[in-house]
């Protein structure tokens, strides 16, 4: 009954519609009176920019890169780890280090949806040093500095 159930599911969606992995947690750092890039212009360093999570009091970091692709002018950072350790649940408060001395806190909550038989994975929280943002599906996430 079971297998039969999946099968159905399965034959619901056509697999290219259907997003097997949460989307990559994608941003760009902004002057917030400015709305200067701040990665673009060199405030913050590309190669210092990380992510890490802390769990069972142990340091874990996440591969963040630049974003090829991104949504307009502004610098983009990308990281496709951040998703899934919420979605898993293995933590949602993440800390973005931005250079030696600053060291910003990130909670972002991602969960499971399904649609038309399909996982979707969208993120219901995303908040950065207290403030929470808006969001907007497909698009990067602009944080304040």
């Amino acid at each position: 009954m079971i297998l039969i159930a999946t099968l159905i599911a399965a034959i619901a969606c056509k697999k290219e519609e259907c997003s097997v992995h949460p989307d990559a947690f994608r941003f760009s750092l902004v002057g917030a009176e400015s709305g200067a890039d701040l990665i673009g212009t060199g405030v913050y360093n590309t190669s210092e920019i990380g992510v890490y999570y802390l769990l069972n009091g142990q340091r874990n970091d996440l591969i963040v890169n630049i974003e090829p692709e991104p949504d307009g002018d502004l610098v983009e950072m990308v990281s496709a780890q951040l998703p899934m350790i919420s979605l898993t649940g293995r933590s949602d408060t993440f800390y973005l280090v931005l250079n030696e001395l600053e060291t910003d806190t990130l909670n972002v909550v991602v969960e499971l949806e399904r649609r038309d038989g399909c996982n979707y994975h969208p993120y219901t929280l995303v908040i950065h040093n207290g403030k929470s943002l808006p969001i907007v599906e497909g698009k990067a996430f602009i944080l304040e500095k």
